[in-house]
């Protein structure tokens, strides 16, 4: 009986820290909407609920890396080793320039692909407005 208080209370201890974890993740993603409003305007955090839900090829991606500094990111063109929960994306700039980078080791904000349509729909209820 005494192991199965341990697992209980082992159980309960690792759902607070989650908790607690969970308000300072989001703390920091609000700290890093303010520090970067205009850089992440239009763009949304991604946890890996939401990138497996949310996210896919084509969009774009701006990241904040561990030591807090934002990165421009690209256009996400390959995602690996999704399976793992540690999935590895492909990024390309506008030079065709590509690089990898870890979803654990970056705060991942991501907007969905603009066509022109979607621009220029933009445009013309602005004007109407």
């Amino acid at each position: 009986m005494n192991n199965r208080k341990k697992e209980n209370r082992a159980i309960i201890d690792s759902l607070i820290d989650r908790g607690k974890v969970e308000k300072e993740t989001i703390e920091l993603i609000d700290s890093f909407k303010e520090k970067y409003e205009e850089e992440l305007k239009d763009y949304n955090y991604v946890d890996y609920d939401d990138f497996l839900l949310n996210v896919r090829k084509g969009g774009y991606i701006r990241y904040v890396n561990l030591d807090k500094e934002i990165r421009w990111g690209g256009i996400l063109i390959k995602i690996e080793d999704l399976e793992t929960r540690d999935p590895m994306l492909t990024l390309m700039n506008t030079d065709k320039r590509q690089w990898k980078i870890k979803f654990s080791k970056n705060y991942v904000f991501y907007r969905k692909h603009r066509s022109y349509n979607d621009r220029l729909r933009e445009v013309f209820l602005s004007y109407l407005e």
